[in-house]
């Protein structure tokens, strides 16, 4: 039992003291990558639930780079990290498809859609720095992209 104690304490000391305080989990807003499994266009958010552990790649993501092209990531509110409790994945994803019948191909509309939803985690200022970010990172891949002619981005009842 000693040699096994002994090989824990030398473990410990190679990964050095757990950080106290509570995890700061991450937030990581991106477009998906394209490949066998995934084939749509989509503006994706994924949620950290869990702390992964040494598992980060050489760009310094938690592994999230595998499966999207990361545009911006930040911490997560009191209110999203209360939501880890209810979920038995490391990650939750979310994404806002291209070709949703919603969308039907718009980047500014893709945006919209993503900066209403987080309207009640995170400020005004943040939540255009990341539509701003999203924005850059897509014309970044697509050149050519211009918005589609006929789509009705809001409705004013105002009118």
């Amino acid at each position: 039992m000693s040699l096994l104690t002994d090989k824990l304490k030398l473990l410990e000391a190679k990964q050095g003291p757990k950080p106290k305080g509570p995890m700061r989990l991450r937030v990581y807003y991106g477009w998906a990558k394209l490949n066998k499994v995934v084939k749509r266009e989509a503006l994706t958010v994924i949620f950290l639930n869990d702390d992964p552990g040494p598992r980060y790649n050489k760009d310094g993501y938690d592994g999230v780079s595998r499966y999207i092209n990361v545009a911006y990531s930040r911490v997560q509110t009191a209110g999203e990290e209360s939501d880890r409790v209810h979920v038995n994945r490391m990650y939750s994803v979310y994404s806002i498809f291209m070709d949703d019948k919603y969308v039907q191909g718009s980047l500014e509309r893709a945006l919209q859609v993503n900066y209403e939803s987080d309207q009640y985690n995170v400020s005004k200022k943040e939540r255009e720095l990341i539509r701003e970010k999203l924005r850059t990172a897509y014309l970044a891949s697509h050149p050519g992209y211009h918005e589609p002619h006929g789509v009705q981005l809001f409705i004013d009842f105002n009118y």
